[in-house]
């Protein structure tokens, strides 16, 4: 694996990656859908766990990719997807 450079990544492209990955069926659940964003960068970008997590916090953070759902519930709703469009 290879070290990330942050300033050199480009969300956009990165999202759109995403979206590649998880085609017409986007992640479920907001705990287990952001597992599997984060397996899906550590697999496109051939980055470590920490580095695909910080940048699936910064994707959320900017809000370029949302949860429908309500983050906050005890139990994880698989019925609530996570939107990786613009």
């Amino acid at each position: 694996m290879s070290t990330l450079v942050p300033e050199e990544i480009d969300l956009n492209e990165l999202r759109r990656q995403l979206q590649q990955h998880f085609g017409e069926v986007p992640p479920a659940g907001y705990v287990r859908g952001k597992t599997e964003l984060r397996a899906a960068l550590v697999q496109i970008l051939q980055c470590s766990e920490l580095e695909s997590e910080q940048l699936v916090d910064t994707l959320e953070a900017r809000r370029m990719i949302q949860y429908d759902g309500d983050k906050r519930e005890a139990v994880d709703d698989l019925e609530s997807f996570w939107r990786l469009a613009p």
